[in-house]
């Protein structure tokens, strides 16, 4: 039996292509062809192949296993689903990597029910949404996504997990099973009468979040985030080396903590499905100060106005100012003005930061018109009274 492989000298890493079926009337053949391939490139790495692999019997798993048993971790990929269901049952998936294949899905007539920074979320139908990344969104970000999903349904979040990964035109996607959703500012949109109840709703979901705290192994920090942003302006020039030191004096003046960080809480990040508010979006999770979503939130609710602020939201500007008003007072626990004033002036600065801090790695900020804004609203919002930031963020 002949394989195709591929060796990448940079990575010494040898992949094998495994082909059509592979039992006990070939096993022996493929098992030698393997073994030979190894010979030829003894200190590589291993990987198999598996697109075009139609079914392994108990004899070719036996080769697999042999082969795991001379390196320290063995990845099989593009794995069918028929395929990956024998790995599965077998239990070789606990021992070894299997990467399912990415599936093909077509969206033609999907009905696109949200859309945001990291793309749009189009309904399959009743039962399934489909969150559609950018084109230039690596597949290695929408895995992550997948992993941190997972990691805070494990942590009791209410957040939907996405069962799979696809690949739509030249796009990746995360499907998610969550029937007869809609996302929460559509929801609102068509039932005013149910507006205050679910944006209390609104205001406990963030609220729990940020009652579950993490360990710092789990998950990566906001503030450490924002230093590489920060450190980031300062490679493109933007800023003096002395306004990079001034604005990393900021970023560290907010307090340490280990709350689950959305990143990106807004109404069209949130799904209503019986009742119940769903997280969805969680590319941007990590732990830090709770300052970091209300200033991220002020963004999308208070600072922007008119057709962005519909846009963003996906409701009209009252609304999202009404909402707003329902959430802070729900989330703070308190209507009185001058608490509130103090917490938004406060998350007011993380919303500064993360808005200038948007030109060190977001290509929709690199016009001369958005680094001239940028760059005046943070020197005129921060690095204007940098002593005065600190302070009010250590109050």
């Amino acid at each position: 039996m002949n394989l195709n492989f591929k060796m990448n000298a940079e990575t010494n890493c040898l992949t094998i292509e495994l082909d059509g079926r592979i039992d006990s009337t070939n096993v022996a053949d493929a098992e030698a062809a393997i073994f030979d391939l190894h010979n030829q490139h003894e200190s590589a790495q291993i990987v198999f192949d598996a697109q075009n692999l139609e079914y392994i019997s108990s004899a070719g798993l036996r080769v697999l296993l042999k082969v795991r048993k001379m390196q320290d971790e063995l990845v099989i990929k593009n794995v069918s689903v028929e395929v990956y269901e024998i790995f599965e049952i077998t239990g070789f998936s606990e021992i070894m990597t299997i990467e399912k294949a990415i599936r093909e899905l077509s969206l033609e007539g999907a009905e696109v029910i949200g859309q945001g920074g990291h793309g749009k979320v189009l309904r399959l139908n009743g039962d399934t949404i489909v969150k559609l990344f950018h084109p230039a969104t690596p597949l290695e970000d929408v895995k992550r996504e997948q992993e941190y999903a997972k990691k805070a349904f494990v942590l009791g979040l209410p957040t939907a997990i996405p069962f799979d990964v696809v690949k739509c035109d030249d796009c990746y996607g995360l499907v998610f099973e969550l029937i007869n959703s809609t996302t929460l500012s559509d929801f609102l949109n068509k039932n005013p009468e149910k507006f205050e109840e679910y944006a209390v709703k609104y205001g406990k979901l963030l609220k729990q979040l940020h009652a579950t705290k993490v360990s710092e192994d789990m998950l990566s920090g906001t503030k450490e985030l924002y230093r590489d942003r920060i450190n980031g302006l300062g490679e493109l020039g933007y800023f003096t080396e002395k306004e990079i030191e001034d604005l990393h004096r900021i970023n560290n003046a907010f307090a340490d903590d280990t709350c689950v960080i959305h990143g990106d809480f807004h109404a069209k990040n949130v799904m209503v499905m019986d009742g119940e508010l769903i997280l969805i979006d969680m590319a941007d999770i990590t732990y830090g100060n709770p300052l970091y979503d209300l200033g991220s939130m002020m963004l999308t609710h208070v600072t922007v106005s008119g057709e962005r602020k519909e846009d963003i939201s996906g409701m009209p500007s009252e609304s999202v100012d009404k909402l707003w008003q329902i959430f802070i007072s729900v989330y703070l626990g308190t209507t009185d003005a001058n608490v509130i004033g103090l917490a938004m002036k406060k998350a007011g600065i993380f919303a500064v930061l993360k808005a200038g801090t948007a030109l060190s790695f977001s290509p929709r900020a690199n016009t001369e018109f958005i680094i001239n804004r940028l760059t005046k609203m943070v020197r005129e919002n921060l690095l204007s009274n940098v002593d005065g930031c600190i302070q009010l963020l250590s109050m």
